[in-house]
C-alpha cells in the first residue's frame, strides 16, 4: 500500500482554496442510490478536518462554493480529489477554482517605525517603552488574524479576485511605498466603517493564479456586501489602481441543506 503524500507548507501563511462546483440535473436522476447522501458525507468529514465554508450559490456562475484553509497543500489537494470522487460525480462538475495564499500587510508600521515617531511627538523614557510595547502586541494580534485567520460562520459570503491596474501612469507598482502605504491606509479606514458587518479577507494570488488577491467576504446582510464594495470604489486605490474578476455570492448552508438545495438528491 502507497504512503500519503507528505504534507507540503507554505513558509508563511495558509493555502486558500476556492471550489465553484455546478450540478447537471439531467444527470442526477441516474446516479446510484445514495449518491446524495455519500456526497453529504464526505463533506461532513472533511470539515472535521480542515477549515471549511459550504455555500450555495445564487446565480448561473455556480451551484456550490466551498472555501478550505489549509496550512497543507497536500490536504487541500485531497479534499479537492474527494469532492469530485464521489458516487455524485457524474451530476457534479468543477467548473472554476482560485488558489491562495493569506499574508500580512507589508504596510502595517514595524515597531521600531512606531518609536520613531512616537519619540518625533516627545513620548519619551518608560511611557515610551510601554506604548512601543503594546504597539508590538496589537500588530502581532493583527498579523496572526491575517496568517491564520478563523472565518466566521456568517450567513452570506462573497469572493471575487481582483488585482493592481499597471497601465501608463495608473501603474501601482511604479508608487513608491509611501505613496502605496498611504492609498493602502485610506483604503482600510473606508472598510473599517463596516466593522462587525462585514469581515474580509484578502489573500495572495500573484503567481498563484490569474489574478493577484482573493477576496472573501463574510457578511449577515447581502446589503452590506453591496454597500461595502461600492464605498470601497471610491476609494483612490480602486479608482486609479483595482481591477476586479466576477464576483461569486453564496448562502451559507449545513452539508444536508446544501444537498437538498441544489437538487443532488439520490434517484433511489
Amino acid at each position: 500500500m502507497s504512503q500519503p503524500p507528505e504534507p507540503i507548507v507554505p513558509g508563511q501563511g495558509w493555502g486558500v482554496l476556492h471550489l465553484l462546483l455546478k450540478v447537471d440535473h439531467a444527470a442526477v436522476p441516474s446516479l446510484p442510490p445514495g449518491a446524495g447522501k455519500e456526497f453529504c458525507a464526505t463533506l461532513e468529514r472533511w470539515q472535521d478536518e480542515l477549515q471549511i465554508h459550504v455555500f450555495s450559490v445564487l446565480g448561473h456562475k455556480a451551484d456550490v462554493m466551498l472555501m478550505a484553509l489549509s496550512e497543507d497543500l497536500t490536504r487541500l489537494r485531497a479534499f479537492q480529489t474527494a469532492m469530485q470522487s464521489t458516487a455524485a460525480a457524474p451530476a457534479i462538475t468543477l467548473d472554476w477554482s482560485y488558489l491562495s495564499l493569506t499574508e500580512g500587510s507589508e504596510y502595517t508600521d514595524t515597531p521600531e517605525r512606531y518609536r520613531d515617531e512616537m519619540a518625533a511627538k516627545g513620548v519619551e523614557g518608560e511611557e515610551l517603552d510601554r506604548r512601543v510595547e503594546q504597539f508590538a502586541e496589537r500588530m502581532a494580534t493583527y498579523t496572526e488574524s491575517k496568517l491564520h485567520p478563523q472565518m466566521p460562520e456568517w450567513e452570506i459570503g462573497c469572493f471575487y479576485p481582483m488585482s493592481h491596474r499597471r497601465e501608463g501612469a495608473d501603474n501601482w507598482y511604479a508608487l513608491d511605498y509611501e505613496e502605496r502605504k498611504r492609498l493602502m491606509g485610506e483604503h482600510g479606514r473606508s472598510g473599517r466603517a463596516y466593522t462587525g458587518r462585514v469581515i474580509q479577507l484578502v489573500s495572495a494570488s500573484t503567481g498563484l493564479d490569474d489574478w493577484e488577491y482573493g477576496v472573501s467576504l463574510f457578511a449577515h446582510d447581502i446589503a452590506d456586501v453591496k454597500d461595502i464594495v461600492y464605498t470601497l470604489r471610491y476609494d483612490e486605490a480602486s479608482v486609479r489602481y483595482a481591477e476586479f474578476g466576477r464576483f461569486i455570492i453564496g448562502l451559507r448552508r449545513s452539508p444536508a441543506d446544501l444537498v437538498a438545495e441544489i437538487g443532488l438528491v439520490p434517484s433511489g
